[in-house]
This record gives structure tokens, C-alpha cells and sequence, in this order.
């Protein structure tokens, strides 16, 4: 394991950053994952008819599994192994311990890493209300502060995807989400069936995107994005307060049978920020090793205390 001394903090560096050099870097590390993932899509084929909302629903569905299968499965522990590599407003790269927990809509998703001065990620709903973890001394990772503040990917159980139990798109009929089909777009290198997701009230400033392989149906990508607009500057302090932009990127591949269900074994998060003097890049992968189904989870286990 490899370490160095910048724990991904919402502290910038106060090193002067380009925007397109975390453009650049977003592109090219979508191109090498999207490199492990099956790409020969026939897309001309996809768009030849559009399918409705209820149609994608449908069928994203049954690439899960069958409902018999779906409804079986109350419960879910994912584990495995983490890496987190600092590509921008930092260096590391850390090895470490990840698991996804869910029961119904309640989840919790945690890595760790053996480092003293950033121990892991931290997040959670306990059915009625989201938390995240803090590192040591009390600070916040910068993953950690846009989901506190944006708290939509935890509350509709869109974080993880599929992986957890809490995926919204289970329970459309609970949750009554707008969603909104956009056809095919580009995502990366690739072109997927895009949806726009709008919690029905509380959604807070995030736009949420996901993103479905034209092919099978299933969900392989989920963005969350919020910016926030440049204050009124001066002539004297034209700098005081920058546009500033943040994204968290979700990606999924390595699909797998467990229990009846397809679920996917590699996990990729990304958080980015940027403003008109530093950006942050924090990329995050999970293997998964180990998904167990309908286990006795203890409620307390989705409590951050």
C-alpha cells in the first residue's frame, strides 16, 4: 500500500487548476473502466424505437431477476476490498475493506483504511434519516460534506444501486419518483439509455441521472451533481466568490448470479469538485467478493453514531 500525506479533506490545495484538466482526467478514467465493460452495443438498434418510461422500468426489472426472486431477497451484505486514488487535490493510493449493508430501504455503506489520518467512508438511512461519517478530529471528506448536504442519493436508496436493497427503482410505486426518459446519451465512451430522477418532494439542489446498458437494461451508471453560483464579485475581489461545481459518479460492472438475482461485482465511485482556483478528484473501487442474502440485521447497524 502506497501513502502519502493528503487525505481527501474538504480542504482544497489552493494549487491553481484548470478546468479542463479535470475534464481530461474524468474522460480518461471513464475510458478505462468503460474498457473492462462489454461495449459492442448496437445502438442504431437501441434508438430504432424508443422506449417508453414503462417499458425501461419493465424490463431494467426483469434484468434483476425474476419478482419472485426480487421479493425473496428482504436482506443483503456485500463485502470486499477498496482502493482509493487521490487524482487531484491530493495524492494516495490506499487499500482497504469495503460493505454495503441493506434491509428493505434502510442501508448503510462503509470503507475503511488502516491510515491515520483518513480512516474510510462512512454513510447511511435508517428509514427516516441519513447521516455520514466524520474522520478523526472531527473533519469531513469531501464525499462525506456533499452527501451530508445532499442527502437525496441516501434517502431514495439510489447510492450503490443495486447492490443494495433500497434501490428506488424496487419500490416506484412507494416512493411515486418523477422520472424522466431522455433516450440515448453519451456517457464516457459509451451511449446509454439516460433517465432523469426527481425525488417527489424534498430533493434538495442535486441533479440526478441514471444510466441504463441499451442491451440488457441494467443500471450501470449514476450521476449526482450541484453547483453553486459565483457570489457578487467587485472590481477589487472578482475571485471572492467562485462558481463552484461538484459531481459524485457511480459505475457498475461484473455482473453476476447470486441467488436469482444479477448484481454487480465491481463498484467504482468518483467524487469531484472544481472552482476557478482548485479541483479535487477522489476515485474510489470496490470488488465485490462476498453477497449474502437475508440475514438478521440489527436496526442499530444503520445508525451513525
Amino acid at each position: 500500500m502506497k501513502t502519502q500525506e493528503h487525505p481527501p479533506t474538504t480542504a482544497t490545495t489552493g494549487r491553481p487548476a484548470a478546468r479542463f484538466q479535470l475534464t481530461a482526467l474524468l474522460i480518461l478514467s471513464f475510458v478505462l473502466f468503460g474498457a473492462s465493460i462489454p461495449t459492442a452495443i448496437d445502438t442504431a438498434r437501441a434508438q430504432e424505437k424508443k422506449l417508453t418510461m414503462e417499458e425501461l422500468l419493465a424490463r431494467h426489472l426483469e434484468a434483476i431477476g425474476g419478482a419472485e426472486s426480487r421479493a425473496r431477497a428482504s436482506s443483503r451484505v456485500a463485502s470486499g476490498k477498496s482502493n482509493l486514488i487521490i487524482r487531484l487535490g491530493g495524492a494516495a493510493n490506499l487499500d482497504g475493506t469495503a460493505m454495503i449493508v441493506s434491509s428493505g430501504p434502510k442501508f448503510r455503506f462503509g470503507m475503511q483504511f488502516s491510515t491515520q489520518d483518513y480512516t474510510g467512508e462512512d454513510m447511511a438511512f435508517d428509514g427516516s434519516r441519513s447521516a455520514t461519517g466524520l474522520l478523526p478530529q472531527g473533519r469531513r471528506s469531501g464525499l462525506s460534506t456533499f452527501l451530508n448536504s445532499q442527502s437525496l442519493p441516501l434517502r431514495e436508496g439510489l447510492m450503490s444501486g443495486v447492490l443494495s436493497t433500497a434501490w428506488p427503482l424496487l419500490r416506484v410505486g412507494q416512493l411515486q419518483p418523477k422520472l424522466d426518459y431522455r433516450g440515448i446519451k453519451k456517457f464516457g465512451d459509451r451511449q446509454l439509455h439516460e433517465v432523469g430522477y426527481r425525488a417527489a418532494k424534498g430533493g434538495g439542489e442535486v441533479k440526478t441521472q441514471l444510466y441504463f446498458d441499451p442491451a440488457t437494461l441494467r443500471h450501470v451508471a449514476s450521476k449526482y451533481a450541484f453547483e453553486i453560483g459565483a457570489g457578487i464579485g467587485t472590481r477589487e475581489s472578482s475571485n471572492e466568490n467562485p462558481e463552484s461545481y461538484f459531481s459524485v459518479t457511480e459505475m457498475f460492472d461484473d455482473f453476476r448470479v447470486v441467488d436469482g438475482l444479477t448484481l454487480p461485482h465491481k463498484y467504482r465511485l468518483q467524487y469531484s469538485s472544481e472552482n476557478r482556483s482548485s479541483s479535487s478528484l477522489y476515485d474510489w473501487t470496490v470488488v465485490i467478493s462476498e453477497i449474502a442474502h437475508n440475514r438478521s440485521l440489527d436496526n442499530q447497524l444503520f445508525i451513525i453514531k
